[in-house]
């Protein structure tokens, strides 16, 4: 047996209300409509502390000493090619040696497939580092590595966490004591910055160059 099928009658809406219903509607859709995008303004090269690469082992979670293991050796301008012993607010201990600086780098890091964004080129530095403190941890936590043209402002190890070198520091886990590696560092500095400039070595990791933490090859 079939149910019959009954209609209502269509009831009549107010005229008023029925214009009222549709500018609501119409002022509803045009606030679910999304406003065109806004390109944001090409961002200042950044110096912040965190590490470029973010498959980096965490940092301790335990300092190492305060006072440093080994003899070490005083902030101040070196040669390319000269070895330091830093020792840093985490504790951590550091044999570097900065072996030269590749100005521009733009076809080196192109190895990698990275290229520098609008206006920028990039700088690497190679080096030869070993942790010589007693805590497992990795350099890009513990310090501030830089490049500054003469003339200009420092850009750290993150100012150019969209590319890599070769080499890249970047991709060693983390370093136990005794662990050494011959490695590159890449920066991205502005393309009309000078050509000459200097290294830099903090013995923090604020990017900050504080007195008497700098270790400056050139």
């Amino acid at each position: 047996m079939h149910a019959r099928l009954r209609t209502r009658p269509r009831r009549q809406g107010s005229p008023r209300l029925g214009a009222a219903m549709v500018a609501a509607a119409a002022l509803t859709l045009a606030a679910c409509v999304a406003l065109p995008p806004e390109t944001p303004e090409d961002p200042a090269i950044p110096t912040t502390a965190s590490p470029a690469f973010t498959d980096l082992a965490p940092p301790p979670t335990t300092n190492g000493p305060t006072e440093p293991p080994l003899p070490t050796t005083a902030p101040g301008d070196f040669a390319y090619g000269e070895t330091v012993v830093i020792h840093t607010e985490r504790g951590s201990t550091w044999e570097v040696t900065a072996l030269r600086s590749i100005d521009p780098a733009d076809s080196l890091a192109l190895q990698t497939g990275s290229t520098p964004r609008a206006n920028e080129r990039f700088v690497v530095l190679e080096l030869e580092i070993e942790n010589v403190g007693v805590i497992t941890t990795h350099p890009m936590h513990d310090m501030t590595i830089g490049y500054q043209p003469d003339g200009a402002p420092l850009s750290d190890q993150n100012s150019a966490s969209t590319a890599a070198a070769p080499n890249d520091l970047g991709y060693v886990w983390d370093f136990a004591p005794g662990d050494r590696e011959s490695v590159q560092v890449i920066v991205a500095v502005r393309d009309d910055a000078a050509t000459t400039g200097s290294w830099v070595f903090t013995t923090n990791d604020r990017g900050t160059l504080e007195p008497g933490t700098v270790y400056r090859f050139g």
